[in-house]
C-alpha cells in the first residue's frame, strides 16, 4: 500500500496565480519543505526568492515558461530559459505554442522545442506541455511525436486550466511505451484521483493542492 511519503516523492507541487503575493510563497514553501515532493514551481518573479527558500532540501525548483497560454514568442521563451539557468532552477515547465499545434504547423513546434531544448544546455530538464484537453486524440499523437523528435523526455499532459483523463496517460504509454516521462497535471485534487494517474502509468503527479491529494493517507 502506498504512503503518504511515496506519494509526496511523486508529487510536484508550487504556487502559481496572479493574486500570490511573497508572502503567500514564503508560507507555502515553508510546509513544502516538510514534505519529499519532488518539485517545487513558482513564475519567474518569484524564481530567486524560491530558490534561496528550498536551500537545504531536495526539491527541484521548476521555473514556469510561457505559463500558461504558451503564446510568447520564441526569443521570450530563450530569454525566460536564460533566467531560469542564471537562478539555477532545476528544470523548466514549457507550455507549447497552442496555436501552432492546433493549426498543424507542427514545423514550429518541432523547431521551437529545439531551440528551447538547445538553450537550456543540458542544465535544465525541460518538460513540456501540450494542453492535451484542447486537442483531439490525433493532434495529441502527432505533437507528442513531435516532440520527442525534436529530444524532448518528459511531457505533461495539461496546465493551467486543463483537466488530465487517465485515458491520456494510457495512450501515451501505449503507443510510446516508456520513451516519455509523463507527468500528469491538471484536475488532480484528490489521493484517488492522483492514484488512479500513478495506476494509468504517470510518473509524476502535478498539482497544486499537494495536501488535500495526500490527506487521505497515513503518516508513513
Amino acid at each position: 500500500m502506498i504512503t503518504r511519503t511515496d506519494l509526496a516523492e511523486r508529487i510536484k507541487t508550487g504556487i502559481l496565480g496572479t493574486e500570490v503575493t511573497e508572502e503567500d510563497v514564503r508560507s507555502d514553501i515553508a510546509t513544502a519543505r516538510t514534505y519529499p515532493f519532488a518539485a517545487y514551481a513558482v513564475d519567474l518573479s518569484f524564481l530567486r526568492l524560491a530558490k534561496l527558500l528550498l536551500q537545504g532540501t531536495d526539491i527541484l525548483l521548476t521555473a514556469a515558461v510561457s505559463y500558461p497560454l504558451g503564446g510568447m514568442t520564441l526569443a521570450t521563451k530563450l530569454d525566460q530559459i536564460r533566467l531560469a539557468l542564471e537562478v539555477q532552477a532545476d528544470e523548466i515547465n514549457v507550455t507549447l505554442n497552442l496555436s501552432a499545434i492546433k493549426s498543424g504547423d507542427y514545423a514550429t513546434v518541432f523547431s521551437e522545442i529545439q531551440a528551447m531544448i538547445e538553450a537550456a544546455e543540458d542544465a535544465l530538464d525541460v518538460i513540456v506541455i501540450p494542453q492535451f484537453e484542447i486537442l483531439t486524440s490525433s493532434e495529441k499523437l502527432k505533437t507528442c511525436e513531435t516532440l520527442l523528435e525534436a529530444g524532448a523526455r518528459t511531457i505533461k499532459t495539461d496546465g493551467h486550466g486543463g483537466c488530465c483523463q487517465p485515458e491520456d496517460v494510457r495512450l501515451l504509454r501505449r503507443v510510446y511505451g516508456n520513451a516519455p516521462l509523463i507527468e500528469a497535471s491538471g484536475g488532480i485534487r484528490t489521493t484517488a484521483k492522483a492514484l488512479e494517474m500513478l495506476d494509468a502509468g504517470a510518473d509524476f503527479i502535478h498539482t497544486s493542492t499537494a495536501y488535500s491529494v495526500l490527506a487521505d493517507l497515513g503518516d508513513q
